[in-house]
């Protein structure tokens, strides 16, 4: 196995990640990583355990950080609906240039809302092959909404839309956008548990802009589904506390060509360190190595 971090430009914005090659003589197909709301890349540290097993069936993998993520000095200023699809799209293009590589056979794999950049980035681009989406948000105002509806109730959601809507009135003001901290952002429910994550994932966002949330709640995936034509496999938890099982259905209807929804009983959100770990890397292997290197190919 070998390592090598690579740079790249998204609309001019430098971005960098981690290509993992396999010990071949041939060129390897590709996965590209996508993390989800507010990680980086290597995703709590899963995305380097899956690149080991990807390595195992003899294929590459490249995980890179979005804009606005670590470790970049815009941290916290995350755009998902606004630049993470382009992100990942030069992720593609980017990797597809090492000669080590394979050019004509190059998945996607996200995460949560990387889950969904992947379906939109898929529908886009006719370079990628096959897609893996994890618990995969289809419809980013849904999904924060759902979050405060469990934890805070409806007139605070209608306080936090308020807030986020004037600050981005100051935003095209020209003025600068608030920050306020990751755990409010999301609704979560229990701040000391929160700040123990913080304390083993410190690369995590702890805080990000009220336009990130502007821009978040813009985020459709919903809407380029349809034209999503590769092999798709979406992988989501019947016990999902974060994004709604509703919302890998929503992404699965509306999918065209070849797909599979695979509910995964009593998983989290994220599986990452619990005993489901396991399925869920190896189910998403299997359908990167079934599409990338199939004889239906």
């Amino acid at each position: 196995m070998q390592l090598r971090r690579l740079s790249f430009l998204a609309e001019g914005r430098p971005l960098q990640g981690t290509l993992v090659l396999p010990d071949r003589t041939t060129p390897a197909p590709v996965a590209v990583l996508c993390h989800g709301f507010g990680s980086y890349g290597d995703d709590l540290g899963a995305f380097e355990r899956l690149a080991s097993l990807l390595v195992q069936l003899n294929l590459a993998s490249f995980r890179f950080s979005f804009s606005g993520s670590d470790p970049y000095p815009d941290k916290g200023t995350i755009r998902p609906a606004g630049q993470w699809v382009g992100d990942c799209l030069a992720a593609v293009l980017r990797v597809r240039q090492e000669p080590e590589i394979d050019s004509e056979r190059v998945g996607l794999l996200g995460m949560s809302v990387g889950g969904g950049v992947v379906i939109q980035a898929a529908a886009l681009c006719p370079l990628v092959r096959c897609v893996v989406a994890l618990a995969p948000v289809a419809d980013g105002r849904a999904w924060l909404r759902h979050r405060w509806m469990v934890t805070r109730g409806e007139a605070a959601w209608a306080q936090f839309m308020a807030e986020v809507d004037a600050d981005q009135a100051d935003v095209v003001r020209g003025e600068p956008s608030r920050m306020v901290p990751h755990f409010d952002v999301q609704a979560l429910p229990d701040e000391s548990l929160w700040n123990q994550t913080l304390e083993r994932f410190p690369r995590l966002l702890n805080q990000m802009t009220l336009s990130s949330v502007w821009d978040t709640l813009h985020f459709k995936p919903l809407y380029f589904a349809h034209a999503l034509t590769q092999p798709l496999r979406i992988l989501h938890g019947d016990a999902d506390e974060s994004v709604s099982l509703d919302q890998g259905r929503w992404l699965f209807e509306r999918a065209g060509g070849q797909k599979e929804l695979c509910v995964i009983p009593g998983a989290p959100h994220c599986c990452w360190e619990t005993p489901l770990e396991n399925d869920v890397q190896r189910l998403s292997a299997e359908w990167l190595q079934e599409w990338l290197t199939g004889s239906h190919l």
